[in-house]
């Protein structure tokens, strides 16, 4: 019983402290400067190329199937 408590506990201040670190996240207001948004500009085209490379991956696992590759096109 007193493990099911310490894990309810452990999970408690896991859900809180994720909670305070969104609310802190959120409260930052818009860059100001051209470095700031240089940075985030570099951080969303690297998000935008790993969610490309993601759905590229899940289409094709074993790589682009190519002309003279054997492999059929479906």
């Amino acid at each position: 019983m007193g493990a099911l408590v310490a894990l309810m506990a452990g999970l408690g201040g896991a859900i809180a402290w994720c909670a305070v670190a969104l609310v802190r996240r959120g409260r930052r207001g818009p860059t100001e400067n051209a470095d700031g948004q240089l940075i985030e500009q570099a951080a969303r085209l690297r998000a935008q190329r790993m969610r490309t490379d993601g759905r590229a991956f899940r289409d094709h696992p074993h790589g682009e199937p190519g002309p003279g590759s054997g492999q059929r096109r479906h």
